[in-house]
């Protein structure tokens, strides 16, 4: 009885065959959709270390404009 209750190979390894696929599929996707978010972090990331070099040059100018009285100080040369 036990027999004929099994697939016959064929419809199996072809079930098994889709199921790889499909799991290969999903697995790429989750690779990409990863690499996606890395991308992003990183991109945050460089934002983030831009912002705070402006915000330093900015403070550093307004350090220099209030050391020097209230003058604009030109560099020369």
């Amino acid at each position: 009885m036990a027999d004929l209750l099994q697939m016959p190979k064929s419809i199996r390894k072809k079930e098994e065959e889709e199921v790889a696929a499909y799991t290969a599929r999903w697995l790429e996707l989750a690779d990409a959709a990863l690499s996606a978010t890395e991308k992003a972090a990183k991109a945050l990331e460089i934002a983030r270390e831009e912002q705070e070099h402006i915000r330093n040059n900015i403070k550093r100018r307004l350090d220099k404009y209030a050391k020097a009285g209230g003058r604009i100080v030109k560099r020369v040369g």
